[in-house]
Formats: C-alpha cells, sequence, structure tokens
C-alpha cells in the first residue's frame, strides 16, 4: 500500500503541462490578436487626433471671426487738411479735435477730420485732463482762419482773445515776443485773468495766444491752460505740425444761413471743450483671449446719450440760463430688469454741478471770476481758511468743498428737458433730432427701437472733485424699462493683482455727418492693459486702480474685466503729467463704489438673465466648433432679445461653416469609451497569451535539453507534463514508470535430432537427464539518472497545512511489506 505525505508537506515542484504548440516560439493567433488590437488603438488614436483638429481649427475660425468684430485698424495720428490752405496734425491717443467749416456751418468730430473741407475753427484738447492734480481741469488749443478779411498790418493781438471767447477786460498781459508757425512770423503774447483781492479772484487762469496774417487773411492761435496752468509745451507737437500752403482751394462765401449755423456750430464747440466730454479715439486693441471676454459681454455694453437744457438758479436768484450740454459715455446692465452702471459724469446734470461747472468755465476760458465769485460768498469761507502757502489748486478745492456743503435746495432747475438715452444696438439714434430736440426745450420722442429712455436713479458724484482729494466716486446707476437683458458678471478689486490683465468695453465718442458721431454706426471697442498697481483716491479711503490701459472719454463708464470676465471696476479717468514729467495715468473706479451705492439706494440687482445664459451657451458651442448646437442657442438669445444684433453675425457665421461641413458633432463619449476598453482588453489578453507561451516554451527548449521532455514530432504525445524544480534549473518528467512482469517458460519436452555429417564422428549418448533451462526473472530497466525523482523533503505540517504528498513507488524486489500510517 502507498503511503501518502502529511497534507502539510509542501512540494517542492511545479508541474507545467506541455503541448505539440509550445515548441514554437509563439503563435500566429496570439500575435495576430495583439497586432489588430494595436491597429485598432491607432485607428481610434487617429479619429480622436482628427476630433481634437478640428475642434482646434473651428476654435482657431471662431476666434479669429470674434477678433475680427473688435480689432480696429485705424490711424492713430490724424490730418486735419483745410481748404483754405492750412494743416495740423495730432495724435488721437492723445488728444481729440473737433473744427468748423464754412462750407455748410457744420461741426466736424473725431475720424471725419480727415476728409478735407474748409475749416475756419479748429480746436484740439487732450482726450483726457491735462494735469495730475485735478482730472477736469480743461485746457485747448485753438486755430481761428479769418476768410475774406484780407489785410496788410497785423491784427491786434486783442483778436485772438476775442476768438478764444475771452474779454481783454478780464486779462492783463505778460510779455509779447515774436515766433514762428509753420514757417511764418506770429506775435506771440502770454495773459493772465486779472485778480482783485476776493477770495475767487486768487484763481487766476493763463493763457497764450499766436496772431498773424497767412495769405493776407488773419489767423490766430490760442493756448487757453486754464487755472491751474497747464505746461504749455502739452501742445508743442501740434504748434510744430501747423503747416500753410500757398495754394488755396475756391471757396464760395459763406450764405447768411451758414453764418448761422457756423455760430449755433461754435456754441457746441464751446460746451464740449468746456465740459471736456467729447470725442475720443481709441487705441488699437491687441487681441489675446480677451476677445472672448469681449464677446461675452459686449452686448450687455451700452452707449448712453445725456443731453439736457436748463435754467439753474441760486437762492431763487437766475444764475445760468439756458445751460446746454451733450454728452456720450459708456455704460453697462448689471440686472436684467433695466439697471445700468456708468460714470456720474455721464449720467448726472444736478443744478449744483452746472452751476460750479459753469463758473469755473468761466475763469478757465474767460478769465471772469464774478460767477465763481459769487458761490463762494455763499459760504462762511475767510482767508483765515485758508492755509500759508496754499496754491492755487488747494485753494480752488477749499472753496468747490464749502460751496458743495451748502443746501442743494438752495439750487434749483427750471425751464429743463432732459433726453437720457440708452442705445441697445449698434445702429445710432438721430443725433441732429436729439440736439435740436433738446435746444428747443422738448423730449426727444422717438419711435426708434436702436435706443430706450433711461432715468437716474442714483449717483455718488461731484462735477468739481478732486480739488485737493475726491470726495465721491463717480459712480452712477440708471434704469430703463425692460427685462432679459444680457447682463455682466460682477467681481471685486481683489480679483486683480499687480501685473492682471485688463479689458476695458466701451464707446469711445466720434463724430461723422457734421454731427457728434463718425457714422450711423457705433461698435463696442475692446482695449486691453494691466494692472499697474492698486492705490487709495487721493483724499479718500476709497480704492482706484492705476493701469496702463488708455481710457478715452467715450470709454467713461464702460466695463474694465480681468481674464476671468468679472468686472472689476469702471473705467473712469486719464490724466496727463506730461507736462510736468510725471507721464499719463489711467484710472478705473472700484466696482465696489458700485455696489456701495446701490446698497445705499436699496437697489437690488437680478442677475437671472436668460439671455446671457443663453447666449455663454451659444459662445462655448461656436468655439469649440458645434455650429448646429450654437445657433440654436443663438435664435433663443434672438427671441429673447432682439436688440443684440451680434446675434446675427454670429448666425451667419455659424451656418456658413455647417454648410461647409466644420460642424463638429458630440462627442461620442459612451462609445469611444467601449471600443478603448474592448481594444485594451484585446492588447491584455494578447500580451498574457504571448508571454504564457513564451514561457512553456522555454520550459519546453530546457526539458528538451534535459532529456525530460519528448522533442516535438509525429509521434510526440500531444501533452506532456513536467515537474520544475523549486529553484528552476531541473526539469523531470512526470509520465508513469515502465514496469516489465516476468513470463513464465513452459519445460522442453523433447529435443530433435541431430544430424552429425558423416565424416564427423558421432557424439557418445549418454544417459543422464538433459537439465531444465533457468529461466531468470526479468529485472526492471533501470530508470536514467536524469529521470529520478528528486527526493521529497517533508516539512512539519504547521508549516504547510495545505500539502499532500505524493505516494512513494514500491520496490517489486524488496522483500518487505512499506510501513502503513
Amino acid at each position: 500500500m502507498v503511503a501518502k505525505k502529511p497534507s502539510h508537506v509542501k512540494s517542492a515542484h511545479k508541474h507545467v503541462k506541455l503541448k505539440a504548440h509550445h515548441a514554437k516560439p509563439y503563435r500566429k493567433r496570439h500575435v495576430g490578436l495583439l497586432v489588430l488590437s494595436i491597429a485598432a488603438l491607432i485607428i481610434l488614436g487617429l479619429v480622436l487626433v482628427q476630433y481634437r483638429d478640428q475642434i482646434i481649427s473651428g476654435f482657431a475660425s471662431s476666434r479669429g471671426f470674434v477678433s475680427d468684430l473688435f480689432t480696429q485698424d485705424k490711424a492713430t495720428n490724424i490730418n486735419v487738411v483745410s481748404s483754405h490752405g492750412f494743416s495740423l496734425s495730432f495724435d488721437q491717443k492723445q488728444f481729440y479735435g473737433s473744427a468748423i467749416g464754412d462750407d455748410t456751418g457744420s461741426l466736424y468730430i473725431g475720424g471725419d477730420l480727415t476728409k478735407q473741407h474748409p475749416y475756419t475753427v479748429v480746436r484740439v484738447a487732450p482726450s483726457f485732463s491735462t494735469g495730475s492734480d485735478s482730472p477736469t481741469t480743461s485746457s485747448a488749443l485753438t486755430l481761428t482762419y479769418h476768410a475774406g478779411k484780407t489785410q496788410t498790418v497785423d491784427p491786434a493781438d486783442t483778436v485772438a482773445l476775442v476768438d478764444a471767447g475771452v474779454d481783454p477786460t478780464n486779462v492783463t498781459r505778460t510779455g509779447t515776443v515774436l515766433s514762428s508757425i509753420g514757417g511764418l512770423v506770429f506775435k506771440k503774447t502770454t495773459w493772465q485773468s486779472k485778480t482783485d483781492g476776493a477770495l475767487a479772484s486768487s484763481l487766476s487762469a493763463k493763457f497764450v495766444t499766436y496772431s498773424g496774417l497767412v495769405h493776407g487773411q488773419v489767423v490766430t492761435v490760442v493756448l487757453s491752460l486754464g487755472i491751474t496752468n497747464v505746461n504749455e509745451s502739452v501742445y508743442q507737437s501740434i504748434l510744430d505740425s501747423i503747416l500753410f500752403d500757398t495754394k488755396v482751394s475756391y471757396v464760395a462765401a459763406p450764405t447768411a444761413d451758414v453764418v448761422a449755423k457756423t455760430q449755433a456750430s461754435r456754441s457746441i464747440l464751446d460746451t464740449i471743450m468746456g465740459t471736456q466730454i467729447a470725442a475720443a479715439a481709441s487705441t488699437t486693441s491687441s487681441l489675446t483671449g480677451s476677445e472672448r471676454v469681449a464677446a461675452l459681454y459686449s452686448p450687455a455694453v451700452v452707449k448712453i446719450y445725456n443731453a439736457y437744457k436748463m435754467d439753474v438758479s441760486v437762492d431763487g436768484k437766475l444764475f445760468v440760463k439756458g445751460s446746454t450740454n451733450a454728452l456720450t459715455g459708456s455704460g453697462f446692465f448689471v440686472s436684467q430688469d433695466g439697471y445700468v452702471a456708468t460714470n456720474g459724469h455721464v449720467a448726472t446734470s444736478a443744478p449744483i454741478d452746472i452751476a460750479i461747472t459753469a463758473a469755473i468755465s468761466q475763469i478757465q476760458t474767460k478769465g471772469d471770476t464774478s460767477y465763481f465769485a459769487d458761490l463762494v460768498n455763499l459760504t462762511s469761507l475767510t482767508n483765515a481758511d485758508f492755509p500759508a502757502g496754499a496754491t492755487a489748486t488747494d485753494k480752488l478745492g477749499i472753496m468747490v468743498d464749502a460751496i458743495y456743503k451748502l443746501d442743494n435746495s438752495r439750487f434749483t432747475k427750471s425751464n429743463d428737458v432732459e433726453n437720457l438715452l440708452v442705445q441697445v444696438t449698434p445702429t445710432n439714434p438721430d443725433v441732429t433730432a436729439l440736439l435740436q430736440a433738446t435746444k428747443d426745450g422738448k423730449d426727444y420722442t422717438t419711435s426708434d427701437k436702436n435706443v430706450l429712455a433711461a432715468k437716474l436713479v442714483a449717483s455718488n458724484y461731484r462735477a468739481a472733485d478732486n480739488y485737493g482729494g475726491f470726495k465721491a466716486s463717480d459712480v452712477a446707476i440708471i434704469k430703463v424699462d425692460g427685462s432679459n437683458f444680457p447682463i455682466t458678471k460682477l467681481g471685486a478689486i481683489t480679483d486683480v493683482t499687480q501685473g492682471a490683465g485688463l479689458s476695458i468695453l466701451g464707446y469711445p465718442g466720434e463724430a461723422g455727418n457734421n454731427q457728434l458721431v463718425d457714422s450711423s454706426s457705433s461698435q463696442v471697442t475692446l482695449t486691453n492693459g494691466k494692472v499697474s498697481s492698486i492705490k487709495n483716491a487721493d483724499g479718500s479711503d476709497k480704492k482706484l486702480i492705476e493701469t496702463d490701459t488708455t481710457i478715452g472719454h467715450g470709454n467713461s463708464g464702460g466695463p474694465a474685466l480681468n481674464d476671468e470676465g468679472s468686472v472689476v471696476g469702471i473705467a473712469t479717468y486719464t490724466i496727463d503729467g506730461s507736462g510736468t514729467g510725471n507721464g499719463t495715468y489711467n484710472y478705473i473706479r472700484d466696482i465696489k463704489d458700485l455696489s456701495d451705492l446701490a446698497a445705499s439706494s436699496h437697489i437690488s440687482f437680478d442677475t437671472n438673465s436668460t439671455t446671457q445664459a443663453e447666449w455663454e451657451k451659444g459662445l462655448g458651442y461656436f468655439y469649440t466648433a458645434h455650429y448646429s448646437k450654437a445657433v440654436v442657442s443663438f435664435n433663443k438669445v434672438k427671441t429673447l432679445y432682439p436688440n443684440d444684433s451680434s446675434v446675427a453675425d454670429f448666425i451667419t457665421a455659424s451656418n456658413k461653416r455647417i454648410a461647409n461641413g466644420e460642424d463638429v458633432v458630440d462627442f461620442p463619449l459612451i462609445p469611444v469609451l467601449i471600443a478603448s476598453a474592448v481594444i485594451l482588453l484585446g492588447v491584455g489578453v494578447a500580451i498574457i497569451l504571448i508571454v504564457r507561451h513564451h514561457k512553456k516554451h522555454m520550459i519546453y527548449i530546457a526539458g528538451v535539453a534535459q532529456g525530460a521532455v519528448q522533442p516535438a514530432g509525429p509521434d510526440t504525445p500531444n501533452k506532456q507534463t513536467v515537474a520544475i524544480s523549486a529553484d528552476g534549473t531541473t526539469i523531470t518528467s512526470t509520465a508513469p514508470a515502465i514496469v516489465v512482469t516476468p513470463v513464465e517458460v513452459a519445460p522442453i519436452a523433447s529435443v530433435a535430432p541431430v544430424e552429425v555429417p558423416m565424416d564427423e564422428p558421432v557424439p557418445e549418448l549418454t544417459s543422464e537427464p538433459i537439465a531444465e533451462p533457468v529461466i531468470e526473472p526479468v529485472a526492471e530497466p533501470e530508470t536514467p539518472a536524469e529521470e529520478t525523482p528528486a527526493p521529497v523533503s517533508e516539512e512539519p505540517k504547521a508549516d504547510n497545512p495545505w500539502f499532500t504528498p505524493e505516494p512513494t513507488p514500491t520496490d517489486p524486489n524488496s522483500p518487505e511489506e512499506p510501513p502503513k500510517q
């Protein structure tokens, strides 16, 4: 009986079954599976790459389309050429220009100045306020050509003062020299407004006049440098650009109607110059990723028109009669129900502001201090209230602050009309009709759906501010009727740090068609820059963002957005200190000023705009070339907010790309995941099969070498099992040993006779019996040494409870029976 080994004894062998195909280094079916799986994986990868490339191509195409909406290839230098034979040029990054032609008497502003007309008056002023102390300081250069007044005697230098609207009795000549302009000799005179010892008279304005003859016509140039005495070098580049041509185009003499219109245009020109809110050119945008921010929120950016006329009385006494002003700026929807954020100087027309600015303007442009003195006399100020060594700006700040502290009810308006409009499409309103209606004291009424009437609901603004520090934040909120307006997303000033990118959206004012605008339509302009620093506003704990982004007057009130598209501020000021070597400063009011104003005015913003949500969804599809889905969202926007004309451009662009086969279908995520899983499974299975086959092939090679495995051949069994030693160096066959059973041979009954040749002697027969042959048992063939099973080492049961020992073969020659367990 065969003894069993204890179950805890661990076998030292690993049994491996070999088949005939293990004689081959690999199997074709395994390699084929691997090749097919890898090929499928490559094809899937190529399909995904093609899908990615289509999206990238679509993104580039979409971005190019959006970029074209905001890039403006406009020259920065404006060359003004008059048919009367003179010209001048200026950089519209730094200045804005306006002119009057005596052919029609019309006013030309901005880009329309590039066309030649018989200009007789050209005025150029900074597109920002000059002087780092105050953003409201006025200065300007005015060139006047007296057509038809041929003379041979040099004009009196007072002619230039009259051309600038300055009463010669209000100023004192401080010096006269000869100077050259355009190669011709002019008389240069400096003037200072008179003082009489009164408080307001300590504010003295400076003027510089040039007068001479050109082609026998009187020509004057006046620099109005204001109360803060702006350095005249600010205008040196314009003075150097003035040229006089000897060839003069024929110009017919103006009719009486033209003269009347010219006088009206001159009045508007003076109003624009006095308020410093006029046409301003924007710099060409350098587009990066910010054009997507512009695309997302440009529909929510609007152009604001504020035209008003009123009489202002102080304590019941008429102070300003028929004060008329018209200006434009930018704003942006912050609530789907029609609340618009902007600057205070864009939307307000408070009587106290009009009174103070009119009085200051009289000093700056005409040297007349009497109006301002009347206001100062209403306060309790004395000379003791001015610190020793106070500058003119310091004194002006103290006086302005005292006037603003008067009860606002003392300043009243009458005969007033205020036309505050919000333009919600690119198509401009009829500005001529707007100005005429305002001038006539009438409300501007129209069926034009391009503009909506608005009303001022809250403001924190002083028209005369930053004389000695800011006292107000210059923010305002206006309201239009309606709902589902696109909106911007308000952020916080903490969302940007020094060096962060900024995008400013707005409508820089221009002119054309002889009116206040350059054409019949306006387009949102994108200007890029970075945060230079974040500072406290002078005289206040409110924050200002200083940036290298140019802010033109038309951009005032527009949103300043960070790279994530959140509004962090409102574009407000640009201050030039170049005349004093201090450089140019651009400032953005903290968006918190707007939030604080809304809270104090109990105004809440509804930010659930379906229009904005669909617009953002559509742009997301458009940028990823999912044009079919984009069209669906854009059509919803068109239904919700038909005023947004840009959506039509996007629909057209999407349909064009769909027709060109550029539409990207939704990414087949589930099928791709399933296909990827199947392919990867195939690769994995193929690799496992190849590795297992390779291992058994190596065992086969080693087994043949050691004689434990029969080489592959026709007579070789299909399956062979071998045992591999623990160290993997010895391979033995596990086939059963061959045992030969002894064969019993029957005794021989008789012996055949033996024939003996006759010539040989016959052996002598004996009577002894023939012995029976002894047949030995057949011994079991010896097992080759290499096939001798290795001794089995027995281990304690506790070490391996899972081992069941193999039975030990019994020696048939052993006289003893194996011990029983």
